[in-house]
């Protein structure tokens, strides 16, 4: 399977609290992605903690023997929900948080899970979200209150409802998607910047996938860079 990755600070800010993995085991591969909030010290080791716990927890699953994905994502977001809330009550960084968007992912499987507004994509004939955030905006749409375009530009957009280690407790959704060509994850870095046509664009005109994401990080810096970006992109 082939899997680019990147991660970049951006234009404004200066420390990058996203965090990417890409890890291939002998079964499966695990990538992830993840946009702490919190501030320096906090949002970039949110982000850390939870890709390494979630990273080290699905390696230990699968070394077991384990094919049951979507409850080893569970445990595995379970588990990192626990490490950065401990962490943040014994810091007393009452704002430390990080969103994740995870997939495990196999010949014959994909099984995505997410909290917070970081997103997967299937990218084929067109661009789809697979993941629904975990946000205000969503909540005003889901409630009919406002239209997903209005929510772009609406100015809590970026209000999310549910995050990683700010609570004792986490629920993450679960998905399993069919892809088509590629899989898609990134953070809200990219797609305040980018926008969807202009994303799938660069994905089915961009010689190989190191050079889509390349494009597509700096589209968005160009464009402003006002966060951190994350991109990962897999061809399925």
């Amino acid at each position: 399977m082939n899997i680019a990755a990147q991660t970049d600070v951006g234009q404004e800010k200066t420390t990058n609290e996203d965090a990417i993995t890409t890890t291939e085991f002998e079964s499966a591969h695990l990538v992830i992605v993840a946009d702490g909030m919190g501030g320096h010290a906090a949002g970039d080791v949110a982000s850390d903690m939870a890709t390494s716990t979630i990273s080290e927890t699905v390696a230990t699953a699968l070394g077991n023997g384990r094919e049951d994905f979507e409850s080893i994502l569970d445990d595995a977001i379970t588990a990192a929900n626990e490490e950065v809330h401990e962490y943040a009550a014994a810091e007393d960084i009452h704002t430390m948080g990080t969103t994740v968007v995870a997939a495990i992912l196999t010949d014959d499987d994909i099984v995505i899970a997410n909290v917070g507004d970081s997103r997967a994509y299937n990218v084929g004939a067109s661009l789809e979200q697979i993941t629904v955030d975990h946000s205000l905006v969503q909540e005003l749409i889901d409630e009919g209150e406002i239209t997903p375009e209005e929510a772009k530009t609406h100015p809590q957009r970026n209000v999310i409802s549910q995050s990683l280690g700010t609570e004792s407790s986490v629920s993450p959704d679960f998905y399993q998607p069919d892809i088509d060509d590629y899989l898609l994850m990134c953070s809200d870095g990219l797609t305040e910047e980018v926008d969807e046509e202009s994303i799938y664009d660069s994905i089915n005109s961009s010689a190989s996938l190191g050079a889509t994401v390349d494009d597509l990080v700096t589209t968005a810096n160009d464009n402003g860079g006002s966060d951190n970006i994350a991109v990962i992109l897999a061809a399925c």
